[in-house]
């Protein structure tokens, strides 16, 4: 029985190394060609495998694509959380870093192959399951924006935390296809800052001190339960 296990790990290795040359593949073809003039023998022949190959590891190219669009999208939202995350923690925050940072942390999110995010786009508008998918995304952002900003809650000047948090997934999704996708007439620079002064003007507006304060007080009562 140990002897097939140990021959059983190069093969398992071979598949792995099948499949991501699969998904290497399908990301470059999507994102240059499109969704509906990739085929998936195209996508095999890229990939330097056999179609039965494809199959082996997929149903289907959507299969794939959905693949591809979740190792993305999931690596992303755990990179956004720690990072904003370790900002929302630190003693005397500021909080237009909170607001930049979170800004920035989209950027980079769509930094990743801008062409492929516009096709995605496109396809939510016409395909069900894309659709489905896109909506998916956008509660997945709106429960990490409440998340984070949750501890201030009474720090804040708005009421309902949820409906802001959709607002801002909203705003911020609709910047950054400006100019990441689309193609914005004004510098990347002044969109994204005035895009993180509407934010923070909507949320932190005249409390500044006491987002401070908030800050101090979570950070003297985490001292004391280590204590």
């Amino acid at each position: 029985m140990l002897k097939d296990k140990g021959r059983a790990q190069p093969k398992q290795k071979r598949a792995e190394e099948t499949r991501e040359k699969i998904i290497a593949a399908a990301t470059e073809l999507f994102s240059k060609d499109g969704f509906h003039t990739t085929s998936s023998k195209k996508i095999a022949k890229a990939a330097g495998v056999a179609v039965g190959s494809f199959y082996n590891h997929f149903p289907d190219k959507k299969s794939l694509l959905f693949e591809i669009h979740r190792r993305h999208s999931t690596a992303v939202h755990e990179m956004i959380a720690e990072k904003v995350s370790h900002i929302f923690t630190t003693e005397d925050v500021d909080s237009r870093i909170l607001t930049r940072e979170l800004i920035r942390q989209a950027l980079a999110m769509h930094s990743f192959s801008p062409d492929l995010h516009r096709e995605l786009t496109a396809l939510a508008y016409t395909d069900p399951d894309f659709a489905a998918m896109a909506r998916r995304d956008e509660e997945d952002a709106v429960l990490l924006i409440t998340k984070l900003f949750d501890p201030w809650r009474d720090a804040l000047r708005i009421v309902d935390l949820e409906a802001t948090a959709w607002v801002i997934s909203q705003s911020v999704e609709a910047v950054i296809h400006g100019i990441k996708i689309f193609g914005a007439p004004v510098e990347e620079q002044r969109l994204t800052d005035a895009l993180g002064d509407m934010i923070h003007r909507m949320l932190f507006a005249d409390t500044e001190t006491r987002v401070k304060e908030r800050s101090r007080k979570r950070q003297s009562s985490k001292r004391s339960g280590n204590a």
